[in-house]
């Protein structure tokens, strides 16, 4: 498991489509998997179910950076992170067993946790 706080997808039952709160607003969000690439796609939406936006989890790329500024996104960074270091990209075969969709924030609360493989951005304490 990793350190970050993480969002538990059911990979045994997709496409999945569930709410979830981050930094204080509820988004619906959906994970799909094309088997033919063998990759995911993570799509966010506003809690009526707009779209907001898709995108194709790669390792170690945050979602959205690509994207102007908006408002509607949140603003802690979601990355696919392997935090024990061992995958080389997103997979059926690694996603939800080292590879989790992290939120990119380390706990505040003194906890020793060694030296990471990914460096992480530090943004303080957890909301949740």
């Amino acid at each position: 498991m990793p350190v970050r706080p993480y969002i538990d997808f059911d990979v045994d039952d997709l496409p999945e489509t569930f709410e979830q709160d981050l930094d204080g607003t509820t988004y619906l969000i959906s994970l799909t998997y094309n088997d033919e690439g063998d990759f995911f796609v993570f799509t966010l939406m506003e809690d009526d179910e707009t779209p907001i936006v898709s995108e194709k989890l790669i390792l170690n790329q945050p979602l959205f950076q690509e994207l102007p500024p908006d408002e509607r996104l949140p603003t802690t960074p979601l990355v696919p992170m392997d935090e024990s270091g061992q995958a080389k990209r997103v997979s059926i075969d690694n996603f939800m067993d080292t590879v989790f969709l992290c939120e990119d924030v380390l706990p505040n609360d003194g906890t020793d946790i060694g030296e990471l493989p990914i460096d992480g951005d530090w943004t303080g304490g957890l909301d949740g």
